[in-house]
C-alpha cells in the first residue's frame, strides 16, 4: 500500500503539458523523460508536485496554473476528452466525471453535488497539506484542474455565456487576483475551506453536437480497462495518514495515539491495517521519509531540526531511520538531492 502522494498520480497527457509550456514560455523544462513515456503510463503526484515546483520557482508570476491549463488540448486529457464529445447531453457527463477524472488527474474525492439553481464540485484539502508541504504547489495543481475543466466545458457546450457562477479555492490570495477573476469571469473566493465549483444547473441539459453512442461504449470500455491499473481510494486509509501527520506535528506517534484520535482500539487499528496488508510503522515511516526529503531541501533546517519536526527524541535515531529508507544519511542525501 502507497502512500498519498505515491498512489496518487496524472495522467502522462497532463504531465506532457507541463513540458508544452516549458518549451512555449521559454523555460527549462523538469519534464526529462516525458516523451519516453507510455500513453498509459502513470506519473506520481509527488513528482507531479515537485516538476510545478520547478517550473514556479523559473515563472514567478501569480496564475501559473491558469496559463498552463489554458494552453490543454483533448490529446492532454486523453480518452476522456473523447469519451465526454460522445456523450449525449453534459448531464452525462457530469455523472461519469467521478469514475473517469481520475484516468488524467487522480486527486482527492471530489463531491457532487445538485440544487436548485445550481450544482457544485467541491473537495477537501489533502492530508499532507497538515504537515505544511507542498503547499503552493498543490495551489498551482488546483488551478491547473480548474482551468482544464473550464475551457474543457466551454469547449463542449459551445456556449458564449460563462461556464462558472463562482469559485472558491482552498488557498492564499494571490496579489494579481484580476488574473483569476478575468480568466473565470465569475467572483472567486479565497483562503476557502475547501474549493468549490458552482455551475448553473441548466447546463446539464445542454446537447453535446458530437454525441455517438457506438464510440462511447468503445471509449468508456477502453477506460475501464485503464481504471484497473489505478489503485482503488481507502477513506480508512487516508484518514490514518491524516491523523498520523497530525501526530508526528504535535510529537505523538505512539499507533495509541493515532487509535485514540480515531476512536478505535489500537488493536482494532492493527486489524483494519492487517487486513490491508500494511502495518501502522510503515505509514509512519513512509510519512517521515516523504517529510524528511522534503524538508532536507530546505537549506534553513539543520538535522537536529529535522529530526524534531519528524517527532524524533534525538538526531541518531532519525539519522539511522533515514539510512534505512534510502541507503544514505540525511547529510549525505541533502549533498546529492538536496
Amino acid at each position: 500500500m502507497k502512500s498519498y502522494l505515491k498512489r496518487s498520480s496524472v495522467g502522462c497527457g497532463i504531465f506532457q503539458l507541463l513540458d508544452d509550456f516549458c518549451t512555449l514560455s521559454k523555460l527549462n523544462s523538469p519534464i526529462q523523460q516525458a516523451h519516453d513515456y507510455n500513453i498509459t503510463e502513470r506519473i506520481p503526484f509527488d513528482l507531479w508536485l515537485e516538476c510545478l515546483g520547478k517550473i514556479n520557482n523559473q515563472y514567478q508570476q501569480d496564475g501559473l496554473g491558469l496559463d498552463i491549463g489554458i494552453l490543454a488540448q483533448p490529446h492532454h486529457i486523453g480518452i476522456v476528452a473523447y469519451i465526454a464529445k460522445s456523450c449525449s447531453q453534459l448531464s452525462e457527463y457530469i455523472s461519469l466525471m467521478p469514475k473517469y477524472e481520475k484516468l488524467w488527474f487522480d486527486y482527492v474525492s471530489k463531491k457532487y453535488r445538485i440544487f436548485k439553481d445550481n450544482f457544485t464540485i467541491s473537495w477537501d484539502k489533502p492530508a499532507y497539506l497538515q504537515s505544511g508541504i507542498y503547499t503552493q504547489e498543490t495551489a498551482i495543481s488546483e488551478e491547473i484542474y480548474i482551468a482544464i475543466l473550464y475551457r474543457h466545458l466551454m469547449i463542449l457546450t459551445d456556449l458564449d455565456q460563462d461556464i462558472f457562477l463562482g469559485l472558491e479555492l482552498a488557498r492564499a490570495k494571490p496579489q494579481d487576483i484580476q488574473k483569476y477573476e478575468k480568466f473565470f469571469n465569475c467572483p472567486i473566493k479565497f483562503d476557502a475551506i475547501k474549493s468549490k465549483i458552482i455551475l448553473s444547473k441548466s447546463l446539464l441539459n445542454i446537447k453535446l453536437q458530437d454525441a455517438d453512442p457506438i464510440l462511447f461504449e468503445i471509449l468508456s470500455n477502453q477506460a475501464n480497462w485503464f481504471l484497473e491499473d489505478i489503485p482503488i481510494e481507502d477513506p480508512f486509509i487516508e484518514e490514518v495518514h491524516l491523523e498520523t501527520i497530525k501526530a508526528i506535528a504535535n510529537n505523538k506517534v505512539h499507533i495509541d495515539d493515532i487509535s485514540e484520535a480515531l476512536n478505535i482500539s489500537s488493536r482494532t487499528l492493527q486489524n483494519r491495517l492487517r487486513k490491508r496488508d500494511i502495518s501502522f510503522k510503515y505509514i509512519l515511516n513512509s510519512i517521515r521519509s516523504e517529510l524528511a526529503k522534503k524538508y532536507l531541501k530546505n537549506d534553513d533546517l539543520n538535522i537536529t531540526e529535522i529530526a524534531f519536526l519528524l517527532s524524533y527524541k534525538d538526531q541518531t535515531s532519525f539519522n539511522r531511520a533515514f539510512k534505512s529508507w534510502t541507503g544514505l544519511n540525511p547529510s549525505t542525501w541533502r549533498q546529492k538531492y538536496g
